[in-house]
């Protein structure tokens, strides 16, 4: 069944397609077949993988945090000064400047709503996989006003907690890149299940109708801007995952994780 969450208030020869081979080194936030190769078994190595993947996460949030909400909150202790000044020598300016500063605080406690809902919800608060995925577009599309399109036909109780866990995040980092940089006027969730080489595989994808990028180029450069896309394909390939990224400079971007069922339970 699909659906379609509102805010309450097709592709040309350009697109490209990319996936990581393992001869390729530092080739960041791109997709990669993890099925070419067993995970990680080894449980001392399966948990630094695990903890260095954390901190990167902490360590993206608190520079985007510093940048961001907090950059904003020490421009409006500024602002304030202007006010008390100019409640005393020109209320009318004085009256400008308040709306300003509303609609700056309005601005970031919406950006601050995003960074929380990259918290959560966790799937021990929502009720299963595919209620966690409708929050996560509900919450998205409240904060941009972007209709995002749900049609979630694949059972998550095929998945283990540990695919359920990625298969949430990332299509969380997909949706925060989505409404960060794509311009889009609409997105979308899909979850699916295929058979490849015989074997049944589940999917999701979250794609928009927006600005693509070049993927090529950023995996040549990577760096903290980038930090989404090596967040996404991290945590693929701890669960021996595949993530595909398909991108067109003048038609979105669509990103596609393929889970094999029966891998990567031992991270649960």
């Amino acid at each position: 069944m699909s659906e379609v969450l509102r805010a309450r208030t097709g592709s040309s020869d350009s697109s490209k397609t990319y996936t990581r081979s393992s001869m390729e080194s530092g080739a960041t936030g791109v997709s990669r077949d993890a099925s070419a190769k067993d995970p990680p078994e080894n449980d001392a190595r399966m948990a630094m993988a695990l903890l260095a993947a954390h901190e990167q996460e902490r360590q993206r949030l608190a520079e985007e945090l510093h940048d961001g909400p907090a950059q904003a909150l020490a421009n409006a202790i500024f602002q304030t000064e202007i006010v008390d000044r100019a409640v005393r020598d020109d209320p009318v300016a004085a009256r400008a400047e308040i709306s300003a500063l509303r609609q700056m605080l309005e601005r970031e406690l919406d950006t601050l709503r995003g960074y929380i809902n990259q918290l959560r919800p966790s799937l021990g608060e929502a009720a299963g996989l595919d209620d966690a995925l409708r929050d996560s577009a509900g919450a998205m599309s409240q904060r941009t006003g972007m209709p995002v399109e749900l049609e979630l036909s694949a059972p998550d109780a095929d998945l283990h907690e540990a695919a359920r866990t990625v298969a949430l995040r990332v299509a969380q980092e997909a949706l925060r890149n989505i409404a960060k940089h794509s311009e889009a006027t609409r997105a979308w969730i899909r979850t699916s299940t295929t058979e490849i080489a015989g074997a049944r595989r589940w999917v999701l994808e979250v794609g928009d109708d927006g600005r693509g990028f070049d993927l090529q180029s950023v995996a040549a450069h990577p760096d903290r801007r980038h930090f989404g896309l090596r967040f996404m394909r991290e945590r693929s390939e701890l669960l021996g995952a595949e993530l595909t990224i398909h991108t067109n400079p003048a038609a979105g971007t669509v990103v596609r994780l393929t889970i094999d069922p029966e891998r990567g339970e031992e991270l649960s």
